[in-house]
């Protein structure tokens, strides 16, 4: 799958996937349209917009919200601690990336382990990401 990354938060979008009104993503990611719109509105989702300015939701993005579900729903987290934990994914996602790709690493035995807990980290909060 063709993966490129958002330039405002850089969990990565597909652009080959699917593309849902909030009605549609809602159902999807198991929760209320109004719930979608909040998140966009404290910047935890990041919808694209058709012209007409309606909310135009990827796989990646409902696979997002159904990461901020768990965090909110099983893990306890509000809005604040969705954040952060979304933060640290993205900053972990990062150094999983330098570690497989940099050919410079000395180490490439400790580069896979550190990449390995990386990712049952990234597993645990239920970031089913393609470096998850």
């Amino acid at each position: 799958m063709n993966q490129d990354y958002d330039v405002n938060d850089r969990i990565p979008t597909s652009t080959i996937t699917g593309v849902y009104v909030i009605s549609v993503a809602a159902r999807l990611a198991d929760m209320h349209p109004q719930t979608l719109r909040k998140y966009d509105k404290e910047g935890l989702v990041s919808p694209q917009r058709s012209q007409g300015s309606r909310r135009l939701y990827s796989d990646s993005d409902v696979e997002r919200l159904r990461v901020i579900r768990r965090l909110a729903d099983e893990l306890g987290l509000n809005l604040n601690g969705v954040s952060l934990v979304l933060d640290l994914v993205r900053s972990l996602t990062d150094v999983v990336l330098l570690l497989e790709t940099n050919s410079e690493v000395a180490d490439k035995r400790a580069a896979k382990v550190a990449s390995d807990e990386i990712r049952q980290i990234l597993g645990y909060v239920g970031a089913d990401w393609p470096y998850a």
